[in-house]
């Protein structure tokens, strides 16, 4: 039985591995104009790495209005565009030897030195699954993991990291670490991506909030037993709960609604919320 949040399997880390083999020559920049702008320990992209492209576009495109830009050698890697936005990227990749359907999105954090922090990483109790590598056009990146198996992408971007503004509906709002390590957590993310941490109350729930610089960047939960330990992005809408019947409809599994939010995993296996903005949401906005 899944958990009645969501699960995603450990082995996903597999398929993330071999994104960054398969596609390291041919991702895309994350910035459509170069801003040369640095802002470390923010989210800046994520990726979606799948098995199902063409499943995952269809999805996608219907549920968020998402449209599709793929790189000019037609190999694997697409942009994500919203209103000709680019907000993050799909990569398709080969499944492992009795990989089951699940797929899962990325994300990469904006550091000033990717060296320094995946050093930090392994120094922190968390493993550099991928050491650090010029990518063309992306910049320098590094694939790590927390001590409780959570994975990430550390970026320094060659153009620059995106225009730090609030995203309107349709585009990547948050990102949520779902965890059960909440000490180890606070102490590995503190000296890799150097958060301070604020404990704050969203209605009955307890929550964290790691802050750069007094600036929100990214949340924390506690997670129940049976949900892996993950990084989990939200995109920004206007009513969750319309979004998570029509997630539904498309063929997402809903694990999580509240007044203001929704949990789905999509039809490839990848798990991703839904927010909706507003003044109770403040302390955490980014």
């Amino acid at each position: 039985m899944p958990s009645p949040r969501f699960a995603l399997a450990a082995a996903l880390v597999v398929l993330v591995a071999a994104a960054c083999a398969q596609a390291p020559g041919r991702i895309s920049a994350i910035t459509p104009v170069p801003t040369y702008a640095q802002s470390p320990g923010r989210f800046v992209w994520v990726d979606l790495v799948t098995h199902d492209l063409a499943g995952a576009q269809a999805f996608y495109g219907e549920l968020f209005g998402w449209s599709f830009d793929a790189d000019s050698d037609g190999d694997g890697y697409v942009r994500v565009l919203h209103q000709g936005f680019p907000i993050a990227g799909m990569v398709d990749v080969r499944r492992p030897k009795g990989w089951q359907r699940e797929s899962g999105w990325v994300a990469s954090l904006s550091v000033s030195d990717v060296d320094a922090a995946a050093a930090a990483a392994n120094e922190a109790g968390g493993a550099v699954e991928r050491p650090p590598r010029n990518v063309p056009v992306r910049g320098r990146m590094a694939l790590v993991s927390d001590p409780a198996g959570a994975h990430l992408l550390l970026l320094r971007a060659a153009g620059g990291d995106p225009p730090n503004s609030e995203p309107p509906p349709g585009r990547f709002l948050w990102n949520e670490l779902w965890t059960q390590d909440v000490e180890g957590a606070a102490t590995f993310y503190r000296r890799v991506a150097g958060y301070e941490i604020e404990s704050i109350q969203l209605g009955e729930s307890p929550y964290a909030v790691w802050k750069r610089g007094g600036v929100p960047r990214a949340g924390l939960i506690e997670a129940p037993p049976e949900v892996d330990a993950q990084w989990l992005p939200y995109v920004r809408v206007e009513d969750p709960e319309q979004t998570a019947d029509r997630a539904a409809e498309l063929g997402a599994r809903v694990v999580l609604r509240d007044d203001d939010s929704a949990i789905f995993v999509d039809p490839t296996g990848a798990p991703l919320g839904v927010q909706a903005w507003s003044d109770r949401n403040e302390e955490t906005q980014p």
